[in-house]
């Protein structure tokens, strides 16, 4: 494989354990490059300004500055359009939700198989998100467990019911086909829905829908 087709990948991590661990199992992936190593966040923000990294693997809790401060500062940096995939041993809901409110792509969990995180490297370079299943049972269940659908607040009055609804079967992790079967839609119906969600609440894909609207606290 050449050095060109190779997805870069910095690593941002306080524990020297972890770094030398994640590029153990990097190394076994040849599509996968590590081009670089910092211990803060902030030192993170000027790595990946001079390194423009494809996928940066990104710890919270570390001096200086914190990952999702980094991350949030990161998402601002201009020409650049690096990947962030939290990868921390924080599993608590309001974490997950700073994190990607933060402008995170994905969220992993330090003790992860190493093909999973291969998996999690690839498809988040590809452009979707992923959200640790053991986190997402924990953020979830906000939605799961409680009884009735989103009601409208102020972040969204331009959501149409039906919307609302999509968007509530989005959250509990239901795929286009089954909210089609769901609701009695089509798919090209269901399609239709998340793209108006999409724009109407400024994002991009199905997780940080999810995540806004439970930030907007909407059950």
């Amino acid at each position: 494989m050449s050095e060109k087709s190779k997805i870069k990948v910095l690593i941002v991590d306080d524990s020297k354990l972890t770094v030398v661990g994640l590029k153990t199992t990097l190394s076994q992936f040849e599509e996968l490059e590590v081009i670089g190593e910092v211990n803060d966040g902030q030192d993170g923000i000027e790595a990946t300004k001079r390194l423009n990294p494809d996928i940066i693997l990104m710890d919270i809790g570390m001096p200086v500055l914190d990952g999702i401060k980094a991350t949030k500062e990161i998402r601002q940096l201009e020409n650049i359009n690096s990947k962030v995939i939290m990868l921390t041993s924080h599993e608590n809901e309001q974490n997950v939700i700073d994190a990607m409110s933060a402008g995170a792509n994905s969220y992993c969990m330090k003790d992860v198989e190493p093909e999973i995180l291969r998996s999690v490297i690839k498809s988040t370079h590809s452009g979707a998100s992923w959200l640790d299943p053991g986190i997402a049972g924990i953020v979830l269940d906000k939605f799961v467990n409680k009884p009735g659908k989103f009601l409208k607040s102020n972040a969204m009055t331009d959501l149409t019911e039906r919307e609302i609804d999509v968007l509530n079967l989005i959250s509990k992790g239901y795929s286009n086909q089954a909210i089609s079967e769901e609701l009695c839609i089509s798919l090209n119906t269901v399609k239709t829905h998340i793209k108006n969600i999409f724009h109407k609440l400024e994002v991009e894909d199905r997780t940080h829908a999810a995540m806004k609207a439970m930030k907007e606290d909407l059950i």
